[in-house]
């Protein structure tokens, strides 16, 4: 199926399954977000209203309805992961000086990085504290473990860029504690909101981490290949960044031996113009790395909705399967 027209296929079962689920979380964002600092206020405003994908709230809440289970208390947590998601990729910004998020000025780029860092906290801040009310000690404690993983993942990240050096495996370790333990935390607290059995728990959590990885690889397929204008992000930003992603892992082991050292002597920069980075996607591109790094992400998405199978068909069961089919084929 194409992939506009999955993704129009799944927009309207999301519509009809957890519409108006989306439509309350949305509210509870735009309360959460209300402060009586000014500051806080203007950047609330302007990063709720930059959207996004919601594709965490939306797997919990479908999880949860997977789970047998519905409700106010799904919608206050999923605002919570949406709220978590949201600190990290400011903090991610500042960290990487991106100038763009989904298609406008980064927090940063719009009022630096002092104040990013700051509403940031904030935002962790209020998660956590959204947890405590709560109480729920499954909950806090799988949401707990999943935030040290991804802070350790960006210290790992960092670590590896400083010594220039990122294997496909340090790739995966990164992937999988940064984006997968995240999305798979929140599978596993949909589950936890209802009744399933200790295999489906475990299922739906490991569904949630083959998804998180394949996600970020295709992802980072995009940054090679898609439109910048529908993916909402300047193309190339992982190579300005500094990022060593799979697609340039894999082209760098199947280039010559003298187009692999240049590149590697050309990311060692600081900084690189325009065209060096265009000739690098484009050395990606025609070395098949693009092509490598989203059949690992097919074959993740497959594993995803092998562990689906623990429960039985039904309409939330069908959508976690098209949310699996579209991670990997999206153009944006």
């Amino acid at each position: 199926m194409p992939a506009h027209t999955l993704e129009q296929v799944l927009r309207e079962r999301v519509a009809r399954l957890i519409g108006d689920d989306l439509s309350a979380v949305e509210d509870e964002i735009r309360r959460e977000l209300a402060a009586p600092v000014a500051l806080i206020q203007e950047m609330g405003g302007y990063i709720a209203s930059a959207g996004g994908k919601r594709l965490r709230p939306m797997l919990l809440l479908l999880a949860a309805r997977l789970a047998g289970a519905q409700g106010p208390r799904a919608v206050r947590l999923a605002c919570v992961v949406e709220l978590l998601h949201t600190a990290t990729l400011i903090h991610d910004d500042v960290v990487d000086q991106a100038p763009l998020r989904r298609g406008r000025p980064s927090a940063n780029a719009q009022w630096g990085d002092d104040a990013s860092v700051l509403v940031g906290d904030h935002l962790y801040a209020k998660s956590f504290a959204m947890l405590v009310r709560d109480n729920d000690g499954a909950v806090l404690e799988t949401l707990a473990r999943a935030t040290v993983s991804m802070t350790e993942a960006e210290v790992f990240q960092l670590e590896r860029k400083r010594l220039g050096v990122t294997t496909e495996a340090d790739y995966l370790r990164i992937i999988t504690q940064k984006t997968a333990s995240f999305i798979s935390a929140c599978c596993r607290i949909g589950a936890l909101l209802g009744d399933p059995s200790a295999d489906q728990t475990a299922a739906l959590t490991r569904f949630g981490l083959e998804l998180g990885i394949a996600f970020q690889i295709s992802d980072d397929a995009l940054d090679f290949a898609a439109d910048q204008d529908r993916l909402g992000k300047a193309i190339g930003a992982d190579l300005r960044e500094g990022k060593r992603t799979l697609p340039l892992i894999a082209m760098l082991e199947r280039a010559s031996a003298a187009d692999a050292a240049r590149i590697r002597a050309l990311l060692a920069r600081r900084s690189l113009p325009a065209d060096e980075i265009e000739a690098i996607r484009r050395l990606v591109v025609e070395h098949d790395g693009v092509d490598y790094a989203r059949e690992r992400a097919r074959a993740r998405a497959k594993s995803a909705k092998a562990e689906l199978d623990a429960f039985p068909p039904s309409d939330e069961r069908e959508t976690l399967v098209l949310v699996a089919d579209f991670v990997v084929e999206r153009d944006r």
